[in-house]
């Protein structure tokens, strides 16, 4: 009866505080954080550090930081002690339960607060076991970072010591959360607490925490195997909640999802919570109070607090009883409805979605001529290729800032002459035994030019330190003479790179690349005068397709690897899939065409929207 009654309790809490926390705390915090950002300026990639290295932002990104460390240790200690008195077999009161918890924030000041806010804000998500918090659910490493040094053998070594660290830091420290509470310990003191505690634990409940983890970690992946589909993050709960909800095709599925994964969730914490007490009361005593901690000045100060409240949701109640104010208040809603009825009709996309072959098609090593013509073949709309400059001023196809991966050799593309490079064998971890000769951008275009069908190519510009400007007037010119420009599309991570092609020739397609953000997409975007947004995977979500859709900017995801994201962009208004995987990409787009016979959009022809044709945008 124990156990039944504490999933009971924390699922009643779980409701009310994800209600108070996604639609009040995290709007303040979001707001909080976006109102820095801003007066900072919208800041891409490795910028958005300079973002915070500052006085101010570094006092913004610690309070921040701090406070949602507060709030996922409030979380956990509320529901340690639902959990703990259930056990006791006493009386839990959600209200008494919640206030005598508040004075727990107390174990995290000082030190403790540093140690216990990278415990708890950076190492349990990362481990996602046992423990999920509202405020950070999970932390993930962006898989563009994994996918790059899983092409190297030290880069899956990095991959194995690292998730190996995380695991057995995560076990070690199980306890610490539960002896903070049950103890009244500080963080170090619970450290040192939760290692004690598998030491005098017997060999039987060492194997069955550890079972008990390993089986969580079993289910966890066989969801993310059914499910495999990003989930929502606390971002999609935001003004535009109902926008999402009668326009995102993508949102009202995933709602769903998350609402049975939060609930699973939920059910299975209080479980794990509650059998880690069991576990933990058997290497001494470990008791909850309904009872605070604090002293006659802090009893008396909540005391206060506490008479004002009610005497102020007494009097709201009073007035609520009037018919002025249930007028007044039917007004305000009404407005409000109005409101959103007319700011929920969502524009146009601005184009049909494309397929875009990531350093060009499956099969072939990667930016080469081959894997070019590969990616025409397997039926892309457009090849993604990484272009750089040799010391004699030939642009060529290669991605790497050095040849160590792709040639074993310590020299980068713009050490070597186009002479040089063109001897130089590439070889792919992907292909065993199969070779390819760098290529050159002239060769492309060329080669191009004879293929049937009339795939494009999507340039990233990569120029070397104090480059750019040659990068760029090198492609110019040959875009330029071979007459590709109707078919090609520029993008890099470095914007004054795509100032020339904007100034020379303001009717191409030109594009920013993005690994990361600081703060929303929003008007100040219009001020680096792009076509198109390619992002990383890590970046997307309803607010963004939201935000990019308003202002009629394309948004092209990279580099994405599984057929059911790839659906859930396509259905969030995404206009462009970067992958490795072309072929697949193109069915899944046929089958997203498929099931949308109606879909409507600014440029209804193919290829690129022409500006003078499609008006005011």
């Amino acid at each position: 009866m124990g156990l039944k009654r504490a999933l009971y309790e924390i699922l009643r809490f779980e409701l009310l505080w994800k209600l108070a926390f996604l639609f009040f705390l995290n709007p303040l915090f979001d707001g909080a954080y976006q109102t820095y950002v801003s007066t900072a300026g919208l800041s891409f990639n490795g910028d958005i550090l300079w973002t915070f290295l500052s006085l101010k932002g570094g006092v913004v990104f610690l309070l921040l930081f701090f406070a949602a460390a507060w709030l996922v240790f409030y979380e956990y200690s509320v529901m340690i002690r639902i959990a703990a008195l259930c056990r006791q077999g006493e009386g839990c009161p959600l209200g008494q339960v919640m206030r005598a918890s508040v004075w727990d924030l107390g174990l995290l000041r000082g030190w403790s607060l540093a140690a216990g806010s990278i415990y708890y804000i950076l190492l349990l998500p990362l481990g996602v076991t046992g423990y999920i918090s509202t405020a950070v659910p999970h932390i993930s490493i962006p898989w563009f970072v994994f996918g790059e040094m899983q092409k190297t053998t030290l880069g899956v070594v990095g991959i194995v010591v690292f998730q190996g660290a995380c695991y057995l830091a995560h076990l070690l420290l199980l306890f610490v959360p539960v002896d903070m509470v049950l103890r009244r310990r500080r963080f170090g003191q619970a450290v040192r607490g939760s290692l004690g505690c598998w030491k005098q634990l017997g060999w039987r409940d060492r194997l069955s925490v550890i079972g008990l983890h390993i089986v969580w970690n079993w289910g966890s992946t066989e969801l993310s195997r059914y499910w495999r589909r990003n989930l929502l993050g606390n971002s999609d709960f935001d003004s535009n909640f109902l926008k999402y909800l009668f326009y995102s095709e993508a949102f009202r599925k995933d709602l769903a999802y998350w609402a049975f994964l939060t609930l699973l969730q939920t059910v299975a914490m209080a479980g794990f919570i509650y059998f880690l007490i069991g576990v933990l009361n058997r290497t001494g005593t470990a008791r909850a109070s309904l009872q605070p901690a604090w002293g006659r000045d802090g009893a008396a100060a909540w005391d206060i607090l506490t008479r004002h409240c009610a005497a102020w949701a007494a009097r709201w109640r009073g007035r609520m009883r009037t018919r002025r104010w249930r007028a007044a208040t039917a007004a305000v809603c009404l407005a409000l409805a109005v409101s959103l009825l007319l700011n929920i009709q969502r524009p146009l996309p601005v184009h049909r979605p494309m397929v875009i072959a990531h350093r060009g098609g499956e099969g072939r090593v990667e930016n080469t001529l081959e894997a070019v013509l590969s990616a025409a073949e397997q039926g892309a709309d457009y090849a993604e290729i990484d272009v750089q400059l040799t010391s004699d001023g030939v642009p060529v196809l290669f991605h790497d800032s050095s040849l160590w991966r792709m040639a074993g050799r310590g020299e980068g593309i713009g050490d070597l002459t186009w002479e040089q490079v063109q001897e130089i064998p590439l070889e792919d971890s992907q292909y065993p035994g199969m070779t390819a000769r760098i290529a050159s951008l002239e060769e492309v275009l060329e080669a191009l030019r004879e293929v049937p069908g009339g795939m494009g190519l999507l340039i990233e510009l990569k120029p070397a330190a104090f480059g750019s400007e040659a990068l760029s007037n090198a492609v110019i010119e040959l875009v330029e003479r071979t007459g590709f420009g109707e078919r090609a599309m520029f993008m890099s991570l470095d914007y004054l790179c795509l100032l020339p092609i904007m100034e020379r020739h303001p009717e191409w397609w030109t594009g920013y690349c993005a690994y990361s953000v600081a703060g929303d997409i929003d008007d100040a975007v219009w001020r680096y005068q792009v076509d198109f947004l390619a992002v990383e995977e890590a970046l997307v979500s309803n607010r963004l397709a939201v935000q990019a859709g308003e202002l009629d900017l394309p948004v092209y995801v990279w580099s994405v690897y599984d057929s059911e994201k790839m659906m859930q962009y396509l259905e969030m208004g995404i206009s462009g899939i970067i992958t490795d995987y072309p072929a697949e990409a193109v069915s899944v787009l046929e089958a997203y065409r498929g099931s949308h016979p109606g879909k409507e959009y600014q440029w209804a022809e193919d290829g690129l929207p022409n500006r003078e044709e499609l008006g005011s945008w």
